[in-house]
């Protein structure tokens, strides 16, 4: 095997968000947090894969940055010892604003920690209460932070249809930050799907059909300050892409260490157990073979999502459905491939039912 990617899943956080439904603790323990590393570290070591190249390491999900520089340092050592760095290594580190502070900056620099993943959502302070975000003032010191020890490859996230958010506010706080903060080269927007919405926020939020407005602005926006749209949730300055999502979505090999891990090897995907108790035992490692069917049908959806089918890909499928939808404006020919119209928001799922 040539190359490889990593990601690495912390599942503890200073404090677990209300529309969370992932496996994850939210309060934070020491030992529960070193017994974790402990399995970690030994899956790290025990695994049987091997590969020529390991091109980035993405620690993500819940809040990494709460581990000490010991602890991420291990992770990563115990990596380096096992497989061969790539010369252009990405490391990425999802962050809380709270434990951004000049101190850790400085500390993930030392190890070799050379993207941040800043955790916004949005600046709106009654929103942030209520879904138990930190404050917008926490945010804000953040990003100073970075500003003072300067990490020049920085990514923010921000979720459209949030309580008390009101309309264009999203587009708002982006301009705001990008004017402030001009380090900042990647945006990650996304929208909330209907299982993870608490069904008292839709009297405090923006209507459902506005999603689209505000996505289309946010879209425009970002594309006058040179933020290239490489996939439908993420705009990024040129080479500023993030390496691990796209190898997610080009089905590249991903190597996953970690409780509730889900990795992709030569088109076999390898699940981890979500319970504690049974990733510390070792059970419930679930292997599962993709047929060329399941590829196809993952590649539509990932094409789709990012930059088009090509022709080699929608060839396998309808093309009377395929034209349907371009007279209906949900899909459009753009430089011999098929791709989403701004109409996708609210649609993917059918346009996907459509013509698979």
């Amino acid at each position: 095997m040539n190359n490889a990617f990593c990601y690495i899943h912390i599942p503890f956080c200073t404090s677990k968000c209300i529309y969370c439904r992932f496996a994850s603790f939210w309060w934070l323990e020491q030992l529960k947090v070193d017994i974790y590393i402990k399995y970690l570290i030994k899956e790290i070591q025990n695994n049987k894969i091997d590969f020529n190249n390991l091109k980035s390491i993405y620690f993500g999900w819940w809040t990494p940055s709460v581990l000490n520089l010991k602890q991420l340092k291990i992770i990563i050592d115990t990596l380096k010892n096992k497989y061969n760095f790539d010369d252009n290594m990405e490391i990425n580190l999802e962050a809380t604003p709270k434990t951004i502070t000049k101190q850790n900056l400085a500390w993930w620099k030392k190890i070799w920690i050379n993207r941040i993943s800043v955790w916004v959502q949005t600046l709106n302070s009654n929103s942030l209460i209520e879904i138990w975000r930190e404050e917008k003032w926490d945010i804000l010191k953040a990003l100073d932070n970075i500003y003072k020890v300067w990490f020049y490859n920085i990514s923010i996230d921000f979720i459209i249809w949030l309580p008390y958010v009101v309309k264009w506010e999203i587009k708002t706080d982006i301009e705001y930050i990008l004017d402030k903060y001009d380090f900042v080269k990647h945006i990650s927007v996304y929208m909330l799907e209907d299982y993870y919405y608490p069904w008292k926020w839709s009297s405090i939020s923006i209507k459902e059909e506005e999603y689209l407005k505000e996505y289309i602005e946010v879209k425009n926006f970002l594309k006058q300050k040179l933020f290239n749209s490489y996939e439908i949730s993420n705009f990024s300055k040129a080479w500023y892409e993030c390496k691990h999502n796209q190898a997610y979505w080009n089905h590249s090999n991903i190597l996953a260490f970690w409780l509730w891990a889900h990795w992709f090897i030569d088109g076999v995907r390898f699940n981890n157990s979500e319970k504690f108790n049974e990733y510390y035992s070792w059970k419930q490692i679930i292997e599962d073979k993709l047929t060329k069917a399941d590829i196809l049908i993952e590649k539509v959806m990932f094409n789709l999502r990012t930059n088009g089918l090509t022709k080699e890909i929608y060839k396998n499928i309808n093309i009377k459905k395929i034209n349907n939808l371009i007279t209906k404006w949900l899909l459009c020919e753009e430089n011999t491939k098929i791709v989403l119209t701004n109409r996708w928001v609210l649609l993917l799922d059918y346009i996907l039912k459509e013509i698979i």
